[in-house]
């Protein structure tokens, strides 16, 4: 199979999959064997074999694609079997459902690279069985972008996992959306007016409430924690949510619409729990104590300027580990954490990294 020529389905082409299209796939040269020859969105997909058009490919999804749906990949994954290629699907999607079918795209065929977070951080009977079937197919499963945008936080918890070290603390800003907006707020501004200004950037995710509700932090801390070889669920964690009770169900649109209520209960929580703080970082971290009981959290809090965390660029995530080798003096990773171009970059990493372990094999 080394020589078999190497089919990639995106699944999702919104910012971050526009960008990689856009940006790196054609980068994929004739010697890698590799192509994109699928590309996947909510309502439509489209399927040519020898090759889309990454010049024109938007134009190609709109006159040529066939109705459909994310769910279609199977049909794909029996189509490149039929023509002897072999199958990356890359989901650049940030949906529950999308990550569901990874099982299945698994024993269809696929090789998988993820930049959505749902997958690593679901139930752990789920995630467990997902590695199952993933062993059982001998199928690769990359994901160095769900989190830190690709910073290399995953490649050294397993560098370290393998020459037996063991992790004791993880601690950081690990969300760069909500680095970018604490870098810039300072108290007695509208925070909403930071958010929108993220949204903008395409920093925050499609709904920031996962951003500002704690659960993409939270999800971080899972797929970090497991990636240690700690059993941490979801509703292992103490999450602070920093978006009120009222604004949490109703639709994206609507929330991003209600910016001074979301304004007007920030303050008064501000005020209540820290009147004189000017400054922010929300933080996320797992520890395992020494009776080996595991802990972890995400919360707001104030900083002054002799904090590591005062001064960071806007956006930049920061990783701190303490290993029982790096304790007195803990391993720092920090740099870009959001933006569909530091994100892109780390997919087309994970790529070309799963492209080279397929020609050896």
């Amino acid at each position: 199979m080394s020589q078999a020529e190497i089919a990639i389905g995106v699944v999702g082409v919104g910012t971050i999959g526009g960008y990689w299209l856009d940006h790196f796939a054609d980068q994929l040269t004739l010697a890698s064997q590799a192509r994109v020859t699928a590309l996947f969105r909510s309502t439509c997909w489209l399927d040519v074999p020898r090759g889309v058009d990454l010049s024109a490919w938007r134009n190609s999804l709109n006159d040529e694609a066939e109705p459909g749906s994310a769910m279609t990949v199977e049909t794909w994954l029996q189509r490149t079997r039929e023509r002897d290629q072999q199958a990356i699907v890359i989901d650049l999607t940030a949906a529950k459902a999308v990550s569901r079918c990874y099982p299945a795209w698994v024993a269809a065929g696929a090789h998988i690279i993820s930049a959505n977070k749902y997958a690593g951080s679901s139930a752990l009977s789920w995630y467990q069985e997902l590695r199952r079937v993933q062993q059982q197919y001998q199928r690769q499963w990359y994901y160095n972008t769900t989190v830190g945008a690709g910073l290399p936080i995953l490649t050294a918890l397993r560098e370290r996992c393998l020459c037996g070290d063991k992790v004791l603390r993880i601690e950081g800003n690990l969300s760069g959306s909500l680095s970018w907006i604490f870098q810039n707020y300072r108290s007695g501004e509208k925070l909403s007016d930071w958010l929108q200004q993220a949204q903008q950037q395409g920093l925050t995710e499609p709904d920031p409430r996962l951003d500002l509700g704690g659960m993409d932090v939270a999800r971080k801390l899972i797929i970090l924690a497991r990636e240690a070889g700690w059993p941490l669920q979801l509703e292992d964690l103490a999450i602070h949510n920093l978006v009120p009770a009222e604004l949490r169900e109703c639709s994206t649109a609507e929330f991003v619409a209600q910016g001074d209520a979301f304004d007007t209960a920030f303050d008064q929580w501000r005020q209540t729990e820290h009147p004189d703080a000017q400054q922010w970082v929300y933080l996320g971290y797992i520890t395992q104590d020494d009776d080996g009981n595991y802990h972890g959290g995400t919360e707001l809090v104030p900083i002054n300027q002799s904090s590591v965390y005062a001064n960071l660029p806007a956006g930049n995530a920061n990783f701190t580990v303490r290993t029982k080798q790096y304790d007195a003096n803990p391993l720092v990773i920090q740099g870009p954490g959001a933006g569909p171009e530091v994100t892109a970059a780390g997919v087309h990493s994970d790529v070309l990294q799963l492209i080279a372990q397929l020609k050896k094999h």
